[in-house]
């Protein structure tokens, strides 16, 4: 399901004037913000309650929600953000042993599952290396698919910044991964 931009709009007024009408953009925003949350915690049960913070926070606001100033979907990531700060702000991150990083089943074959958990392991120590911006950046830019205006917006700096963070975050992981080291 595509929701467009129109049809967005009509359901967040419907959603300001009755809470029980936010149902269709939980549904559709659910997995994009699950999958963000998930991999900048990489634990499945963190991710999940935060998800579920972010929810709440957006349908206990949504009412203040204006579209002129944003889309929803920055102010929908910008509260998830802030929900992954507020909770590394609180307590010592807890990642998962095995966490699997892009939350599907591993393939039958033995041989591949070995080569993308090495792959996916690799990744994932070089990204945790780099600073938690340049980690959003990232994120939010090639897993979320987002423009670069939408991130500026979510992470509160300007374009140029943002591209910045993604040149920087991507010259950073090339390094790292082509064996200067990340640990």
């Amino acid at each position: 399901m595509l929701l467009e931009e129109k049809q967005e709009q009509e359901i967040i007024i419907r959603a300001q004037e009755d809470p029980e009408n936010f149902a269709p953009l939980y549904d559709y925003y659910l997995p994009k913000i699950h999958n963000y949350i998930y991999h900048r915690v990489h634990n499945v049960q963190l991710a999940e309650d935060l998800v579920a913070e972010t929810f709440y926070k957006a349908l206990a606001n949504i009412k203040r929600f204006e579209w002129q100033q944003r889309t929803f979907a920055c102010w929908l990531y910008t509260i998830a953000r802030n929900q992954v700060i507020d909770h590394f702000r609180k307590k010592t991150p807890v990642l998962a042993e095995n966490a699997d990083l892009d939350g599907r089943a591993a393939d039958d074959n033995p041989e591949e599952m070995v080569m993308q958990e090495a792959t996916k392991e690799e990744l994932l120590g070089a990204i945790k290396t780099l600073s938690p911006d340049q980690q959003d950046a990232l994120l939010l830019r090639f897993q979320e698919d987002l423009k670069i205006k939408e991130i500026a917006e979510i992470l509160g700096r300007n374009e140029g910044a943002v591209k910045a963070l993604l040149f920087r975050g991507l010259k950073s992981l090339r390094r790292k991964l082509e064996g200067e080291g990340y640990r």
